[in-house]
């Protein structure tokens, strides 16, 4: 299973902060090592979105630089060895999620851009496109997903219905889906994470009603392979919380990021990016200074790593006490908005330098870090 992968692609938001400074790394720490990665074609803004397998094989979204009636157009390239191929998607398909576990298990998962809102889940084998296999074309929003193997797809979202929506969570066998949804609450998921089958945790927001300030809070579910449950996050007085991101790096040792809102809907940037961790007892505060947004888990190395924008870094990792700034990303870029890793332990980057996310200027980059060496 790739980690981290399957989640909606977000390109990192960019917002100049002033904040405390992250830790210093420690003085006699070698420096890790990019490798900047080739990108398919020249003319583009480059690859805003990797979907890697191992060092030859990944799958990659691109970005025109250019605005066509407000909106990017699209493109996805495979990537075998040194070899780039565009991939044609069903004319209908719009991505936003990609998640899979090889060159010939792809999903692409998105909305249609049409006045519906139909949402379309599509599989690759390698050869050919399914047709959509959306369990619910006309009320299931599908926000996140992840591939665990090729006949088990974990996909989270929301139902829509009137008013209001709920959150959802779907499961596809190989043959046909086990849709669950979480009546009770009004609200949504926004990010899963699949450790085992019988360990997964799912993320997003919940209506708390009340005042404008106020009408958003934190949403998060766990399964056990028999059933779910919620565990309760603590409210944030007078401002909505949104998850965004989930990893579990074990029962004791699970992470959550997302945003916090004012009554104006705008960012709080006064703690940083907001980040929360279960040590399978209790949620603790563990925020990111100088940052504003919270973007992508991974584990690296046996530490987690955190790609953040909006502030003095854009790579952090977890010392078991403090968050330290990662050294040798490329100069200029001001935001990590996806983090993966591959099973032999390599960790992979898509960042953005630039600024206008609507009309292309933001540039787009590649990155790669080998796996640890054994010591």
């Amino acid at each position: 299973m790739i980690r981290n992968v399957g989640r909606t692609l977000r390109a990192a938001a960019v917002t100049a902060l002033v904040g405390i400074a992250l830790a210093a790394a420690p003085a006699n720490a070698a420096a890790p090592v990019w490798e900047t990665l080739p990108q398919p074609v020249d003319g583009d803004r480059g690859a805003a979105y990797i979907l890697p397998f191992d060092a030859e094989n990944a799958f990659v979204k691109m970005r025109r630089g250019t605005c066509v009636g407000c909106r990017m157009s699209e493109k996805l390239w495979q990537k075998a060895g040194s070899t780039w191929k565009a991939l044609t998607p069903p004319a209908d398909a719009s991505i936003t999620t990609l998640t899979g576990t090889a060159p010939n298990d792809l999903w692409a998962i998105g909305r249609v851009d049409t006045s519906t809102g139909v949402f379309r889940v599509n599989h690759y084998d390698g050869t050919k496109w399914s047709g959509n296999l959306s369990p619910d074309t006309q009320r299931l929003e599908l926000t996140a997903a992840e591939a665990v193997s090729r006949n088990s797809l974990w996909a989270v979202g929301n139902s829509r219905k009137d008013p209001g929506s709920t959150p959802t969570v779907t499961h596809w066998n190989g043959t046909s889906w086990n849709t669950t949804k979480f009546d009770q609450i009004d609200g949504g998921l926004d990010s899963i994470d699949v450790r085992a089958e019988n360990d997964i945790w799912a993320v997003g927001y919940r209506s708390a009603g009340g005042t404008a300030n106020d009408r958003l809070q934190a949403l998060a579910l766990h399964y056990d392979g028999t059933r779910w449950t919620e565990v309760p996050v603590p409210a944030t007085a007078k401002v909505s919380t949104l998850l965004k991101e989930v990893k579990s790096n074990g029962p004791n040792d699970v992470w959550v990021a997302g945003h916090i809102l004012d009554e104006k809907g705008l960012g709080e940037p006064h703690t940083g990016a907001y980040v929360i961790h279960w040590d399978g007892t209790a949620w603790t505060r563990r925020d990111v200074p100088g940052t504003g947004f919270a973007n992508s888990f991974a584990v690296y190395g046996g530490q987690v790593h955190l790609g953040v924008s909006g502030g003095r870094a854009n790579l952090v990792r977890w010392t078991g006490s403090a968050w330290e700034a990662v050294s040798g990303i490329q100069e200029g870029m001001n935001g990590v908005g996806m983090l993966a890793t591959t099973p032999d332990g390599s960790l992979y980057l898509a960042g953005t330098s630039g600024w206008d996310s609507v009309f292309g200027g933001l540039t787009y980059h590649l990155q790669r870090l080998a796996a640890p060496v054994a010591r």
